[in-house]
């Protein structure tokens, strides 16, 4: 993502911090009450939740898991989900979606809602969360914009499955990594 995207996208939720919860919550509750449906009763090791926002999700997800890590550009929102979980041992990271700090195949467990547009940010994201996704991973992913599912042409070939339309804006998928190549990158970080 541009430099000054990344900038104006990090201000605009810096100051939406505050009153995220109170604006989005009860949207983003329906959302995650999706994505537990989706995981079900899984339990994980590592789980990373990119785009975390205030943590909400992550907050649902962390009694079962080992590891439990929060991505996001806006310092404000990792501080504000921080004060909100501190018995849950959640670790918060800001870093960009699109250059994860993380060595290839850490998490058995990828979430991402409300945060990927349809176009080549998609592209980015998914080739991120993807790559640090271990083989027999759950990675569960909403995109805007996605309506004709034209970013996803070859869904059988990338086990890409369309699990509900959240709005006429979002759609929810599940990403089985057992049956897409995952690409490991030679640039990655080794922060885990």
């Amino acid at each position: 993502m541009p430099a000054k995207d990344t900038e104006a996208i990090t201000k605009w939720y810096d100051a939406l911090s505050k009153n995220y919860d109170e604006l989005y919550g009860e949207e983003q509750n329906k959302k995650h009450t999706q994505v537990l449906q989706v995981i079900g009763k899984r339990e994980f090791n590592t789980i990373v939740d990119v785009g975390c926002g205030t943590g909400k999700l992550l907050e649902l997800i962390a009694p079962r898991t080992k590891l439990a890590l929060g991505i996001d550009l806006s310092i404000q929102m990792l501080t504000k989900g921080k004060q909100g979980s501190t018995s849950l041992g959640i670790q918060w990271i800001r870093a960009d979606a699109s250059h994860l700090p993380f060595q290839d195949r850490i998490a058995d467990g990828v979430t991402s809602v409300s945060m990927t547009e349809s176009g080549p940010v998609l592209d980015e994201h998914f080739s991120e969360i993807s790559r640090i996704a271990t083989e027999n991973a759950l990675m569960v992913m909403t995109i805007f914009g996605d309506k004709d599912r034209a970013s996803w042409r070859h869904s059988k070939e990338t086990g890409i499955e369309l699990v509900a339309t959240l709005s006429d804006r979002e759609q929810l998928y599940l990403l089985d990594s057992a049956k897409h190549r995952i690409r490991a990158s030679p640039e990655s970080s080794a922060l885990v």
